[in-house]
Order: structure tokens, then C-alpha cells, then sequence
């Protein structure tokens, strides 16, 4: 017998099937997202960003209003687990003689982490299943924010269970590995050594600048068309296929005159995570340095964040805390009250942010 379902009944099912619980903001919760991306991934990948992207939309036709700001959400979601490790971004490939050139997106395969407290992250997919464990297993996950975890029981090995399983386990040290320490003068002088002998670099289309001089916390307020700026900018460019390149670049009354591609040639880091640095370099040497808030809770203390910070960076406090829901930020992490001396001491040191009192 055909039944009309309305919208709610959809999500609630679509939540029981990913397992994972309805958030309270429905279908463009984070945690639904992050499963329902990670699911289709396992079928679609290798494929770019966008092909994730719009097989979200078109599966969702009807169950959204908002198409543009679900699209948006779906491309968050698919950094978050880039950054976690869900899936390998890999640049400059060619798959199955394609002549494709541009950001690809792999499964990574399953995989785990052991935290220091005897828990398990989660990691991977597999194009069989959401989490490639026995049910009982699967059923002790926990989901946040594309997160997922697996916390003992009392005498339980999870390191020697999940290995037994199949499952590949990373060390902490190399899952959480950061980029050298610098001061933002010595990475901007860096940079700045890189960009200095390249070629003019020509007409540049469609090019976006991310303005540190517009004092919002607005991450995305940021990003501007060149107009008549002149200095040294982190830019993004879109291209046909995958994600958007970023750069390093010179610009003279608006006009680019060099430009140097990121990440550079043999860097381990993405290219968004290299931008991002870059400018809070930038921010901290213009004396306007990125920032971050406290707020004391019963059960720690909660970091916000206002602007996207490197996948190295969000890997180590979802480690030492936990990813929750943001509130009136971009992301936010629960991090223990005995922990949150050492991570200022990391925010400043490898992200030059300051903490604000506001």
C-alpha cells in the first residue's frame, strides 16, 4: 500500500538507518551530515568535493528549503571529516585515465586511534557499511560532529579488539603531527622568499582575496573581489574540477602580479590549511591577530573558534577535548579544565591567536 510520509518521518528514518540520532536541528545537523557524507563517499569516491555536493542536494530535494545554505553546510561537513580523516584529499591526480587534474577526494580505509584515557577514534569507510565493525561494536559509537568514538568498558583492550577486527590503528603522534614552530615574521618572510622570484603571473579570473583588514569575525565576510588592493594576499580561485585553488598572491591596485600556488611542492599540508596560517600570520603581524573565547562549563572549558583552523590543529583538540555544537562561532571543542593551559599555549605558539575577553 502506497503512504504519504511527511518530511520528518524521511529525516528520522534516514537518522535510523546512518545510526545516528536526529539533531536538533534536523536534517543539516552536523552529526547527520557528517554521516550521510561519509556514507555516500564510500560509494562515489574516489570523485571531487562537488560530486559529493550535489548528490547531497539532489538527494535531498524536498527534505530542505534552503538549498544554497544546505549546500554550504554539506561542503563543511566534508572538511570536517577531510580534517578528522575520513577521507584523503589528494591533489595534481589522474584516475583511470581521466585527464583530470584537480583536488580528488579518497576513502580513507578503516582505521583507528587510540586516545590517551583508553577510548578509540574511529577513522575511515568503506563502500559496504557506515563503520566496517560486528553490530555490537558499532552500536557503543558515539557521534559528534563527524566524530566518532568508542569508549571501553571496564578491562577492555580496544587497541587489540579493533586490530583483531581489521582495522589499521594510527599512532597519535603521527595522526596529530604539526608543522614546524615559527614566529609570524619568519613564516611570512618565508612565504614571501617563495613568492618573490616567481613569473609574472598574468590574467587570474574569478579570483577572491581574504581581506584580514575587515574587522568582522565573519570568516566568510572576508573573502572579497581584489577591487584596488595592492600587497600580499591569500587568494582562492575555482576551477573545473574540485575544489577551489589557493595561493599565495601579489597584487598591485587589484591586478595580480605573481602568484604562488599552495600548498607548495613537497608540503604535507593541504593548500586551505597553508592559506590559513598564512593569514593569521598575516593578522598577527598587522597587529590584529586572530582570536579565540573561553567560557568555563561544569564539565571544562569551551574553545570557540571564529575562523577554520588546519585539519593538524582541529585532529589535536578533538584528541584532548571533544567537537560540540558552536554557538555563535565557527567551531567549538569541550577541552578539559587540566588541558586548556597547554592548548593556549598551542593556539599561540603554531596559530598565533589570542584569547578575547568578548
Amino acid at each position: 500500500m502506497i503512504e504519504v510520509v511527511d518530511r520528518g518521518s524521511v529525516i528520522g528514518a534516514a537518522c535510523a538507518s546512518l545510526g545516528v540520532e536526529l539533531d536538533a536541528d534536523g536534517v543539516v545537523g552536523a552529526t547527520y551530515l557528517s554521516a550521510a557524507v561519509r556514507r555516500l563517499a564510500g560509494f562515489l569516491c574516489p570523485c571531487s568535493p562537488r560530486t559529493i555536493v550535489r548528490r547531497m542536494v539532489e538527494s535531498h530535494v524536498g527534505l530542505v528549503d534552503d538549498v544554497p545554505t544546505f549546500e554550504e553546510r554539506v561542503e563543511s561537513a566534508i572538511e570536517g571529516l577531510v580534517a578528522i580523516g575520513d577521507l584523503l584529499e589528494l591533489a595534481d591526480v589522474a584516475l583511470e585515465g581521466e585527464h583530470v587534474r584537480g583536488t580528488w577526494l579518497v576513502a580513507a580505509p578503516p582505521a583507528f586511534v587510540v586516545r590517551p584515557n583508553g577510548s578509540a577514534f574511529l577513522l575511515g569507510l568503506s563502500a559496504d557499511e557506515q563503520t566496517p565493525l560486528p553490530w555490537e561494536m558499532r552500536s557503543r559509537i558515539v557521534s559528534r560532529h563527524g566524530i566518532r568514538s568508542i569508549d571501553p568498558v571496564p578491562s577492555e583492550d580496544l587497541s587489540t579488539i579493533l586490530g583483531d577486527l581489521g582495522l589499521r590503528e594510527l599512532s597519535a603522534a603521527g595522526w596529530l603531527r604539526t608543522p614546524k614552530s615559527a614566529t609570524p615574521a619568519d613564516l611570512l618572510i618565508a612565504y614571501d622568499g617563495k613568492l618573490a622570484p616567481r613569473q609574472h603571473s598574468g590574467e587570474v579570473t574569478d579570483l577572491l582575496v581574504l581581506d584580514g583588514s575587515r574587522r568582522t569575525r565573519s570568516y566568510s565576510a572576508r573573502w572579497t573581489t581584489p577591487g584596488t588592493l595592492s600587497g600580499n594576499y591569500v587568494v582562492r580561485r575555482p576551477q573545473a574540477f574540485g575544489s577551489d585553488l589557493w595561493g599565495y598572491a601579489q597584487l598591485s591596485d587589484g591586478v595580480p602580479v605573481k602568484l604562488l600556488d599552495l600548498p607548495l611542492h613537497g608540503d604535507r599540508w593541504r593548500g586551505c590549511d597553508a592559506a590559513w596560517r598564512v593569514q593569521m600570520a598575516i593578522d598577527a603581524m598587522a597587529c590584529r591577530p586572530q582570536e579565540y573565547r573561553l567560557r568555563a562549563v561544569q564539565d571544562g572549558v569551551i574553545l570557540d573558534l571564529f575562523s577554520p583552523i588546519p585539519k593538524w590543529a582541529r585532529r589535536r583538540l578533538a584528541i584532548v577535548g571533544n567537537e560540540i555544537q558552536p554557538a555563535g562561532c565557527l567551531m567549538s571543542f569541550l577541552v578539559p579544565k587540566a588541558e586548556i593551559a597547554t592548548e593556549k599555549e598551542f593556539l599561540k605558539d603554531l596559530l598565533f591567536l589570542v584569547q578575547t575577553v568578548r
